[in-house]
């Protein structure tokens, strides 16, 4: 038994990544934080011996066998009239076969106009039935216990491992299901289902890297359209939960233009030292690297104000445009302002608030350079007390609003006053001529959004919920299979009625207090699941060890470097129980 899950600390090395000070001004900056490089040495006997702990729901009570593992190496001959695959045309045909649903009464009532007698001694037969797995087998045997017909509800795999056990742990994978959820509407709909040891099984030698050898395959259509192509790239980190106890960070790389997606990295904290702030530089730095090790022309990347990312791409790409995407900077900036409008005198910026942010906003849009952005943006100092023209000190002419006549009958809020709101306007220039925000007006000239990427960030919550936890294979394959689904369905059309005309549907957002329509799509027809499914059954039907055997991590795996999240090593759980006391327990 290993003494420790741990790796040997004379086996780690840390790598810290150096920025100069004079290229870095936000080094700084408090919430900087500088990158490690953390690499480690497990002896062989943990990399082999690492179980595969599926860390999925277990609030469902529902318990497995743990040598359940759904495949049968006995060399018994089934039945000729039990169905095997065996070929890729088999693999097809069960993919592309209708599955249906019925009681077993019903079955047994049909089977028993099938059989009636022996053929060996002409004595009545009877019906047994048995379960393996989702199979339903019946036997028909006479009195004296001759084996007279068997069958099998579904085909048979090799090692005889049932295609619909199989076809079951693939459709909870591919449509963001978790086993235990479906597991127990099996349960109380009395549907014979597969066994939790068998899914994790299938979905851990089959399914996962079958995902991830269609997503490579995909990559390289993807790569393939853009080669010839100058490339905005937009590039976006999620965590798998808030604040700073994330265990994973998706971090993901999309075409402006298109919206497809040209690379997405997965991290787990136990490779930046178990510091989740620092997973989102290092997924950046993983999946530029990635995309321009492909041969892709990059001549732009837009990403949020992540500081370290700044300095990384001054350090590591310079002759690359970087820009910020221009809703996170109005959405800090509208922070501030809404902070100001709570201080005692500054009441009126509050009103004041949605229509300076619109005015970043067209700014941003109108702006060609630092000189246009600062003559128009400065302006709204004036519009706020109804100053539409004024002239320009050290007589540099005059200036004006860009914008049309003013209905005063429609006003909703009243103009500033430059004495009785002397306070708040003082406020207002001090947010609106802020140095360290001037200074960072390049990133947004360009006005680029990566709202798409929030979107499809998302999405990712429909295959990997954040109220679940995944091995990090499950939860990579998981988040690709969102990257799939979003590159397939990219240009479906619009959704029209009878009469031709687009289908919007209402939404309401509780934020804004507003409705707004938007134009409905198709439905999703998912073409690319069938393809796959059918990829992963031929990997079964060409593996010859199964599911028995004994899996090695692969090289990049984070458990290689922990065997557990935590810091120290675990106890016994005798230990535990030992010293657990109830805050509750009187002792009596």
């Amino acid at each position: 038994m290993l003494s420790s899950s741990f790796a040997d600390p004379f086996n780690v090395s840390i790598e810290i990544s150096q920025v100069s000070e004079s290229d870095n001004d936000d080094l700084y900056d408090s919430d900087y934080e500088p990158s490690f490089t953390v690499t480690a040495v497990l002896p062989d006997e943990v990399i082999t011996a690492t179980a595969e702990v599926p860390f999925e729901e277990m609030e469902f009570g529902m318990e497995v066998p743990d040598d359940d593992v759904g495949e049968d190496d006995t060399t018994e001959e089934v039945g000729p009239a039990i169905d095997r695959v065996k070929t890729e045309d088999d693999c097809t045909r069960i993919t592309d076969d209708i599955v249906c649903l019925s009681f077993l009464k019903q079955i047994k009532t049909l089977a028993n106009t099938h059989v009636t007698q022996c053929t060996h001694c002409s004595s009545p037969v009877a019906i047994e039935e048995k379960f393996v797995g989702s199979a339903l087998y019946l036997k028909w045997i006479c009195k004296n216990k001759h084996l007279v017909h068997e069958w099998c509800s579904q085909p048979l795999l090799n090692k005889r491992l049932h295609s619909i056990d199989f076809l079951i742990a693939a459709s909870i994978l591919t449509s963001g299901n978790n086993f235990h959820k479906m597991a127990l509407w099996a349960e109380h709909l009395r549907l014979k289902f597969v066994s939790e040891a068998t899914f994790h099984n299938i979905q851990r030698c089959y399914l996962v890297p079958t995902i991830e050898n269609f997503w490579s395959d995909h990559q390289k259509e993807v790569v393939a359209e853009m080669k010839d192509k100058e490339l905005v790239v937009l590039g976006d980190g999620r965590m798998d939960s808030p604040g700073y106890s994330a265990q994973y960070c998706s971090y993901t790389i999309m075409e402006s233009e298109s919206k497809k997606i040209l690379t997405l990295k997965t991290l787990d904290k136990r490779v930046t030292d178990r510091k989740s702030t620092n997973m989102e530089k290092k997924g950046f730095s993983d999946a530029l690297g990635e995309v321009m090790a492909k041969g892709l022309k990059v001549k732009e990347v837009v990403t949020d104000a992540h500081m370290a990312i700044g300095a990384f791409m001054r350090t590591q790409y310079p002759d690359v445009k970087h820009s910020n995407d221009v809703w996170h900077v109005a959405k800090n900036l509208g922070k501030k302002i809404i902070s100001a409008g709570q201080q005692k005198g500054c009441e009126s910026l509050q009103k004041w608030a949605r229509d300076i942010i619109n005015h970043f906003w067209f700014t941003c849009q109108k702006a060609q350079t630092y000189a246009e952005f600062l003559n128009i943006w400065r302006s709204v100092l004036n519009h706020v007390v109804n100053e539409h023209h004024w002239i320009l000190p050290h007589g540099r002419g005059t200036n004006k609003c860009l914008h049309g006549p003013l209905n005063d009958d429609e006003r909703d809020k009243p103009w500033l006053d430059r004495k009785a709101d002397s306070e708040a306007l003082a406020t207002l220039a001090k947010i609106v001529l802020d140095k360290r925000f001037l200074n960072r007006v390049g990133y947004v000239l360009n006005f680029r959004s990566t709202s798409a990427l929030e979107v499809f960030h998302n999405h990712i919550l429909m295959y990997c919920a954040k109220r679940f936890a995944y091995t990090p294979p499950v939860y990579r394959a998981r988040n690709l299979l969102a990257a799939l689904d979003h590159n397939v369905h990219l240009d479906r059309p619009l959704l029209k009625n009878k009469e031709g005309s687009v289908v919007y549907a209402r939404h309401y957002n509780k934020k804004s207090g507003r409705w707004t329509a938007y134009p409905r799509k198709i439905r999703k027809t998912y073409p690319h699941i069938r393809t796959l499914i059918r990829q992963a059954l031929l990997r079964r039907l060409t593996d010859k060890v199964g599911m028995r055997g004994q899996r090695v991590l692969s090289a990049d795996d984070p458990r290689r470097l922990s065997a557990n999240l935590a810091p120290i090593a675990p106890p016994a759980t005798s230990q535990l129980v030992e010293q657990h006391v109830s805050r509750f327990d009187t002792g009596n």
